[in-house]
C-alpha cells in the first residue's frame, strides 16, 4: 500500500526526439544497448519496422525511468517478471521490488510511469486516426458521459472522448482488472484542473486515486491515474512528478507534452 506523500514519476517521449536533454530519459536510438536478450527476441518477431522502433523505444524508457528513481541499478540489470494478467512487475534486484511502473505507447509516442509501492497506470492517445465514434462511445462512455458526449458542440466531441478513454484506459491498468471490467462502468469529470472519478466502479476499496491529464504535443492526450492512501483518506495525496527540462512539479508540459 502507498503510504502518505506518494510521488508519481512520469515520461512521455516523442520518438522523433533528437538527443536527450539533461535529467531527461534518452531517444529511442540511444536506448537499445539496455534491452535484455529476451526483448530483443520479443522485438524481432515483430513484423513493421515501426514496431519494433517503437518496442525499443518503450522498454528502453520504463528501464531508465526505473533507473531515474532508483539510480543504484543500471538500465540494463533490471529483470521483470509477468504477474496477474501479463502486467510487469520488476523481479531483480528483489529489494527493489516495491517499484511499481507501467507503460503505453502509441505511433510515435511512448509514456511510463515509476511510482514507490502504488498501483499506477499511464496511457497515451493520439487523435490523428479516424475513429467510429457513435459506435465506440457505447463501449467506453457511462452515461453520463454519454449525455456530455451528446450536447458538446460537434468540433469537440473527438477531443472529449479521446479525454474519457485515455483516463479509463489508465484506471484500469491501475486497478487491475484490464478489459474484464467495463469501461461504461466508470464514470469520470474531466471539466476540472485535475480529473476526478465520480462513480467508484469497481467498489470502496478503489476510491483513493489521483488523475492527472495533459495534451500531447501533435494531437492527443496523456492520462495517469495512481492509487493514493486506503479509502479512508480525505483526499488523494500525489505528487506528480515530470520528468522533462523546464518542467516543474503537477505542470503541463509543453517540451513533450
Amino acid at each position: 500500500m502507498p503510504g502518505p506523500g506518494t510521488v508519481a514519476h512520469v515520461w512521455c517521449r516523442a520518438l522523433a526526439d533528437g538527443a536527450a536533454a539533461p535529467g531527461s530519459v534518452p531517444a529511442a536510438d540511444d536506448v537499445e544497448w539496455a534491452l535484455s536478450h529476451g526483448e530483443r527476441a520479443r522485438r524481432e518477431r515483430l513484423r513493421r519496422a515501426q514496431d519494433r522502433v517503437l518496442y525499443t523505444a518503450a522498454w528502453g524508457l520504463v528501464r531508465h525511468a526505473l533507473s531515474e528513481v532508483e539510480p543504484r541499478v543500471a538500465p540494463d540489470e533490471w529483470h521483470f517478471l509477468r504477474a496477474g494478467l501479463g502486467r510487469p512487475e520488476v523481479q531483480h534486484p528483489a529489494w527493489a521490488g516495491s517499484l511499481r511502473f507501467n507503460l503505453s505507447h502509441t505511433e510515435g509516442v511512448v509514456a511510463c510511469v515509476v511510482t514507490r509501492g502504488a498501483r499506477c497506470g499511464v496511457d497515451v492517445e493520439r487523435m490523428g486516426r479516424p475513429l467510429a465514434l457513435h459506435r465506440l462511445t457505447r463501449s467506453v462512455l457511462s452515461a453520463g458521459e454519454q449525455r456530455e458526449f451528446d450536447l458538446a458542440p460537434p468540433g469537440r466531441r473527438q477531443e472529449l472522448f479521446y479525454r474519457y478513454w485515455t483516463l479509463k484506459e489508465a484506471y484500469l491498468k491501475a486497478i487491475g482488472t484490464g478489459m474484464r471490467f467495463p469501461m461504461t462502468a466508470c464514470e469520470f469529470e474531466v471539466g476540472t484542473r485535475n480529473p476526478s472519478l465520480r462513480s467508484l466502479a469497481a467498489g470502496p476499496e478503489h476510491v483513493q486515486y489521483a488523475f492527472r491529464q495533459w495534451p500531447v504535443r501533435g494531437s492527443g492526450f496523456l492520462a495517469l491515474a495512481v492509487q493514493a492512501g486506503g479509502v479512508h483518506a480525505r483526499a488523494p495525496d500525489v505528487t506528480v512528478r515530470v520528468h522533462a527540462t523546464g518542467i516543474g512539479d503537477d505542470r503541463s508540459c509543453p517540451a513533450l507534452f
